[in-house]
């Protein structure tokens, strides 16, 4: 059977109910949140959206602790249930967008939006899978559950309180990655470093802010400082910026403050390869000049880091054969005169390495930074599920009969909720085609693929209830 063609028929529906969520900007919001409302009223807003489509379409669901829903397909009395999990929550749009990024806006075949391919699309093509499978009263034996959780570009606070209240699937797989299987991910760990941020001298840094998140490469970065000759640093960052193409930005001056802000390009945080780190080319930029002090420390540890993906002058750089490279992201970067700064390493590495080894080595390469290293909460070690599960069998060949060849399962840098279960896998909903734009601006998905992705899914349903 051609799946697709089965699937076309429902892009239209799909469109409008995904633009409904994207609408929402489902970003953590401390400020908002209450004890009934954790992680503040939007994503809240996000789930009872989704909740509104399954009202709609008659499926059983419910909700957990304002955390979690869930949306369910099968025989309600089923031993077993496969589970898709997922997430609605998004990180912030961040600037450089060419349209409003919490609105689907449709241009050319792709659909832009904040969270088009991390990951409300998924959350979509994952319900109308199901959505296809009510519709054409296909019968199943296990129950099929749609897990729709709300704090994974953040601490993963969700999922677990939704396992103690209604348990674990008994296999499942995340559409949080891309195609094909991905049956490995690496650990990611972020390591946060404080320390006083004092600065006196000729030159004297006021205040630095690069980065908002953990998991994502920063993109804009900003910097005030007080300097003899603000008309000579402004002519330098401009030359600067005129020796990378892909960097731009923005300069003013008031007597003798400069205020300085670069602009590089986001990413998410567990490809960094992809991002343009405007933090560490800020840092690299002013570390040519003498401040002295913290500010000194805080600028040469940056510039020491800078483009170090690899983490090699951490003395890091570790491959695992299986699982790839160890990469590090430095995520966030604060400055505060006469207060407090924080630097903000994000690790993914692969089995072979170990956290106690990576933060042995960040406290012994620190230099002239005295600064208190901890351990962030939420990080999750290596996770492998074998080449001979029956679940890594069955979705490989689902993909396989969509784009007509056979694509071996693979590793990756990302972390999906997959690793939660001991038979979980991430599985789509990106094509291996299409650039990774997650956490970027203009962050997009092909309209095609949406019900490509969904033909896969339901192939992958039906199969997996056969084993």
């Amino acid at each position: 059977m051609n799946w697709h063609e089965q699937t076309k028929v429902y892009e239209a529906a799909l469109i409008k109910d995904l633009d409904k969520i994207i609408r929402i900007p489902s970003v953590l919001e401390v400020k908002s949140s209450t004890p009934q409302m954790p992680f503040g009223v939007d994503v809240v807003r996000a789930l009872t959206a989704m909740e509104e489509l399954a009202m709609r379409d008659g499926f059983r669901f419910g909700r957990v602790d304002n955390m979690v829903t869930w949306i369910e397909y099968g025989p309600k009395d089923a031993a077993e249930t496969v589970g898709i999990l997922t997430h609605i929550d998004v990180v912030p749009a961040g600037d450089g967008w060419d349209s409003n990024p919490f609105q689907a806006n449709v241009r050319a075949g792709k659909l832009y939006g904040r969270g088009a391919a991390d990951m409300k699309s998924d959350v979509m093509t994952s319900y109308y899978a199901i959505k296809y499978l009510k519709d054409h009263a296909i019968e199943l034996k296990r129950k099929v559950r749609l897990i729709i959780g709300t704090d994974e570009e953040n601490q993963w606070r969700d999922l677990p309180k939704y396992f103690e209240v209604e348990g674990k699937p008994v296999m499942g797989f995340s559409p949080d990655g891309t195609f094909p299987v991905i049956n490995g991910e690496k650990a990611f760990q972020t390591i946060q470093l404080r320390f006083p941020s004092q600065s006196s001298g000729a030159f004297i840094l006021m205040r630095f802010m690069a980065g908002e998140r953990s998991n994502v490469v920063p993109g804009e970065a900003r910097a005030r400082l007080l300097v003899p000759d603000v008309k000579q640093l402004e002519l330098d960052f401009k030359n600067y910026l005129a020796q990378y193409p892909f960097l731009s930005g923005e300069v003013s001056t008031n007597r003798q403050e400069i205020r300085l802000t670069l602009y590089g390009r986001q990413a998410h945080g567990a490809y960094p390869q992809d991002g343009e780190n405007a933090g560490t080319y800020l840092a690299n930029f002013l570390n040519q000049y003498t401040f002295e002090d913290d500010a000194a420390a805080f600028l040469e540890l940056l510039d020491t880091l800078h483009t170090d993906i690899l983490a090699e002058t951490l003395g890091l750089q570790y491959t695992d054969s299986e699982m790839g490279v160890l990469t590090l992201n430095v995520a966030i970067m604060r400055f505060n005169h006469n207060g407090q700064g924080q630097i903000s390493l994000g690790f993914r590495y692969p089995k072979g390495m170990n956290l106690q080894t990576v933060k042995d080595q960040v406290g012994q390469h620190l230099g002239t930074l005295h600064a208190k290293l901890t351990v962030q909460p939420g990080g999750m070690e290596p996770h492998l599920v074998p080449l001979t599960d029956p679940l890594v069998h069955v979705l490989s060949l689902a993909y396989a009969s969509e784009v007509g060849m056979y694509a071996p399962p693979r590793t990756s840098n990302g972390g999906s909720y997959a690793r939660l279960l001991e038979r979980g896998v991430a599985f789509g909903g990106q094509f291996p085609d299409v650039p990774v734009t997650s956490h970027q601006s203009n962050e997009y998905v092909p309209v095609e693929n949406l019900t490509r992705t969904m033909a896969v899914f339901v192939n992958a349903l039906i199969s997996l209830d056969k084993i």
